[in-house]
This record gives C-alpha cells, sequence and structure tokens, in this order.
C-alpha cells in the first residue's frame, strides 16, 4: 500500500526511527563525490548532512525505496543510477539499507522541501562534514572496498547431508536462510574488510522451484536455465569485484584467475 511506510517505529535499542517498514537512502558516487543534502530543522536530526533517502513502502524493495526518495528530495533520473550494491544497517527492530550508486556524470539536481541544499562532497572530505549520526555510523563500511558474492548453491547444499536429495527447493531455502545475514555486511577476508555489497545465489534443477527471497531481503536468486556451473563461470566473467563461493574443483579451473574462489565457510565463520 502506498505511504503505509510513514510512521515512527520505538525501537528496543533505545531510539526512534522514522519507517515503519525501514527506511533507505542513495549513497550516489560520481567522479570521487557523492551527493548529500542539509536536512531542513524541522526534519528528525535536522540541520546534518546526510543522503536522499526516507521510509520504505511494504511492496517495495529497498532499492526501489532510495531510488524513489533521491527523485523525490532531489530530482534525480533514476535511469540514470547504476546500483552496486547496499549496505544494511540492522536494529532490533528497524532497519536501514544504504543503496550503494555510481554514474557516469552528476546527474541534474534539485532541492525539495526535505533538502535545504544539496551538494556533491569529495569521499575524502566527507568525514569533515557535520552528518546526520546514523550517517556517519555507515560511512566507514561505506568507503571499503565492495564484494559480490555468487554462491554456488548446488554444491552448498550438496556438502551437508540435511535431505537436500528429497527436497532440494526446501534445501536452497535453508541455504538462503543461513546467507540472510551475510548480504549487506562488512565481512572478513584474509584480514581485510570487505563489504558483501552483492550476494546472489545460483540454483539449477528442482532447486528453481525455491521462493523469492521477500522484497526486504538483500539476496537474490539466479535460477540457472542449464547448468549452474556455466551461469557461474558467466556471472564471473560480468559482475565487478566479484568472489565465487564453492568448493567444486571443476567449477574452480573454469573461473577466470582474477576471480577469488572461496568456501562458504570463510564467510559464514
Amino acid at each position: 500500500m502506498e505511504l503505509d511506510g510513514n510512521g515512527w517505529v520505538d525501537c528496543r535499542c533505545g531510539a526512534r526511527h522514522w519507517g515503519r517498514h525501514g527506511a533507505a537512502g542513495l549513497f550516489l558516487v560520481v567522479d570521487g563525490h557523492v551527493l548529500v543534502q542539509l536536512r531542513p530543522r524541522w526534519a528528525h536530526q535536522g540541520g546534518t548532512w546526510a543522503i536522499p533517502g526516507g521510509a520504505r513502502d511494504s511492496h517495495e524493495s529497498v532499492v526501489t525505496t532510495a531510488l524513489r526518495e533521491a527523485q523525490e528530495e532531489a530530482a534525480i533520473d533514476p535511469a540514470v543510477v547504476d546500483v552496486v550494491g547496499v549496505r544494511r544497517m540492522q536494529h532490533p527492530d528497524w532497519r536501514y539499507d544504504t543503496v550503494i550508486g555510481r554514474a557516469s556524470v552528476r546527474p541534474p539536481v534539485q532541492e525539495h522541501a526535505e533538502s535545504v541544499l544539496l551538494d556533491w562532497v569529495s569521499l575524502s572530505d566527507l568525514p569533515d562534514w557535520d552528518l546526520h549520526p546514523g550517517f556517519r555510523e555507515s560511512l566507514p563500511d561505506l568507503l571499503v572496498p565492495r564484494m559480490s558474492l555468487v554462491v554456488d548453491g548446488a554444491n552448498v547444499v550438496g556438502s551437508r547431508p540435511d535431505g537436500w536429495w528429497r527436497d532440494r527447493a526446501g534445501a536452497a531455502q535453508r541455504l538462503l536462510d543461513r546467507l540472510e545475514g551475510l548480504a549487506g555486511r562488512v565481512l572478513m577476508r584474509e584480514g581485510k574488510r570487505y563489504l558483501a555489497a552483492h550476494v546472489e545465489v545460483v540454483v539449477e534443477g528442482q532447486a528453481r522451484d525455491v521462493a523469492d527471497p521477500p522484497l526486504d531481503s538483500l539476496l537474490r536468486v539466479v535460477r540457472a536455465p542449464g547448468s549452474g556451473d556455466d551461469t557461474i563461470v558467466d556471472r564471473s566473467r560480468n559482475l565487478s569485484d566479484v568472489v565465487v563461493v564453492t568448493s567444486d574443483r571443476g567449477l574452480r579451473s573454469r573461473v577466470p584467475d582474477s576471480v577469488p574462489v572461496s568456501t562458504l565457510f570463510e564467510w559464514l565463520s
């Protein structure tokens, strides 16, 4: 229902947040600069700088919300934004999703009632600005390198004797449940921090019957039209900053040498 996200949430963290179904905003980066807005004094945390964003309606994905809010608050055309990932800030009873976008050139922007001023700020200078507390808290995670995890669903499911041979779709769903907490988080790999900005699971055969994740999920299910390995190899060649998650030696040999390959244990540990 349109606008059913408007409303406050009294969170167990002790704070009050806007957005009954959570909220999302657009972190739009162009040539090393990010678009920020000065919030009006009447707004929550008014007088601080943040990104365009607002409450998510129940029928929207987090990406749809962020692009809509950026269009409403800064007149940004969603068609010029290339979405490259999402960072999730999870509270006990509420969440905020920062959608990371890129554009080839700075799009035309225009102030709205919820934007006193709009400005393009260098990423290196941004920490020195008077930022909205939530934006300031999330900023370090937005500046770390991004990773796109492409998970070999058949291989990972087959590595656990949980009855997957009787119910492939059910086993795939259990895998999605395990992965739900990875998407949008900063993870450690070889002693370095990376944002799992994009997480997708490639499924094949009967596992293709698995249900789509809910709209507020950051996971993506890719249904292979044929061999799952073929689809994973194709995804590894076309996504940026990709890591393939599998223990299949044959698949490892087909993935480009420049693409890291890991096991799921490395990310869940």
